[in-house]
């Protein structure tokens, strides 16, 4: 079983996964330039994908989506994990490119994806949510709102009650 972990910085998420990063001094087992297309994998070999904090650095996120899809098995698990754009993380860090919401990975499912990448296939959504901080009060009613309506927490209280991160579970489609 083969376990990918892009963008892995210093820290992979599984110790047996193989990390890919262009950063020396990673915990990378492949340095590469992950903004550069291809990626130096072959087609359909990984069993599990990691992208924890790495899409919101890409300044091509569907393309980047798109090889992810190339390089998994069919049936592959993608787990990633990104600030959501509530979040201060979100904007504190000037490489970030992109600021997501949990409706942002809508475009990588079967039917929306092909239309931007023009091939077959894209990714099945298993399970997405967002995470909150520790503040027991604000982050409560963050999450209590949430939970009843992304969609009315993100139009009208995600400057309020911000979150931290989307957490987004795929399954690659081919």
């Amino acid at each position: 079983m083969l376990i990918l972990d892009i963008g892995c910085g210093k820290n992979k998420r599984v110790k047996e996964a193989v990390g890919l990063d262009r950063q020396p001094g990673s915990d990378a087992d492949v340095l590469c330039e992950l903004a550069s297309f291809p990626w130096p994998l072959i087609d359909s070999c990984a069993d599990k994908i990691y992208l924890s904090h790495f899409l919101e650095h890409q300044p091509d996120v569907l393309r980047a989506m798109a090889e992810v899809h190339r390089i998994a098995k069919p049936g592959a698990e993608v787990i990633v994990v990104t600030p959501h754009f509530s979040s201060m993380d979100s904007y504190t860090d000037p490489t970030h490119l992109y600021h997501l919401g949990f409706h942002s990975f809508d475009y990588f499912a079967q039917g929306s994806f092909e239309n931007f990448t023009y091939g077959a296939g894209g990714f099945r959504i298993l399970d997405r949510g967002i995470t909150f901080g520790h503040n027991f009060l604000l982050d409560s009613l963050g999450r209590l709102i949430a939970g009843a309506s992304i969609d009315f927490y993100e139009k009208h209280f995600a400057w309020i009650f911000p979150a931290r991160n989307i957490q987004c579970r795929l399954s690659v489609v081919k």
